[in-house]
């Protein structure tokens, strides 16, 4: 299919970032799908946004568009594909007002669900978060956000990413229920590793991880 063609099934018009971001995953028309993949600081710097991923997800949920991103070590971090023309059903994405996100803030006591930290609001700051992502299911109802930091709002983000649990039972969608996540700093060449034996095993990246440390802490214990 040819991209001029391929921006016309869209449902709806797109926005010029938006389109920046399609044409350069596209590469050309003679690229077979799935197309290649294209860095995150490569989309950074065509948009010219730091929000850029957000536009990405909005055309994948809001206009169906078959769009993937995964961790690839050789790319530097995450990457964006479009795995084919097809489009899925649009999934209606909204944002808080600002009203609803002020009561979810103070209703938290300016605290991250996730990992406790107390915070301003703001880009780097405190942030309203799907508890459950609308690409799995979840609604715009306010009982499914969330007040979390910006650093577990990335982290959360990732661990989402071609996961397959059932989000009721993830302690990234629910901590007060199953459980709060520590985040830890890894390189990227174990996450790289980590994330490769995942894949390969059928586990999520925190399974692997807890088993490890579980493994690590026994040996410790036996010694």
């Amino acid at each position: 299919m040819e991209f001029d063609k391929y921006i016309k099934t869209l449902p709806s018009g797109i926005s010029e970032v938006k389109f920046k971001i399609l044409k350069e995953l596209w590469h050309t028309d003679s690229k077979k799908f799935p197309k290649p993949w294209v860095s995150s600081a490569k989309l950074l710097e065509i948009t010219g946004q730091k929000y850029f991923d957000r536009r990405a997800r909005e055309l994948r949920d809001q206009l169906g568009c078959d769009i993937e991103t995964q961790h690839k070590a050789e790319l530097g971090g995450h990457a964006w594909r479009i795995n084919s023309p097809k489009l899925a059903p649009p999934q209606d994405r909204e944002y808080l007002t600002q009203t609803k996100k002020s009561l979810l803030f103070s209703s938290a006591k300016n605290t991250c669900a996730i990992c406790g930290k107390i915070s301003k609001p703001g880009v780097r700051g405190l942030q309203a978060d799907h508890k459950v992502p609308i690409s799995r299911g979840g609604t715009n109802k306010l009982e499914n956000w969330q007040a979390v930091c910006n650093h577990c709002n990335v982290g959360k983000r990732r661990a989402c990413e071609g996961c397959t649990v059932d989000c009721s039972t993830c302690s990234w969608a629910y901590p007060e229920v199953i459980g709060i996540n520590t985040l830890v700093s890894i390189n990227e060449k174990t996450l790289s590793r980590i994330t490769e034996y995942s894949k390969s095993t059928n586990q999520t990246i925190s399974h692997v991880i807890e088993k490890a440390i579980i493994y690590f802490i026994e040996k410790m214990n036996k010694e």
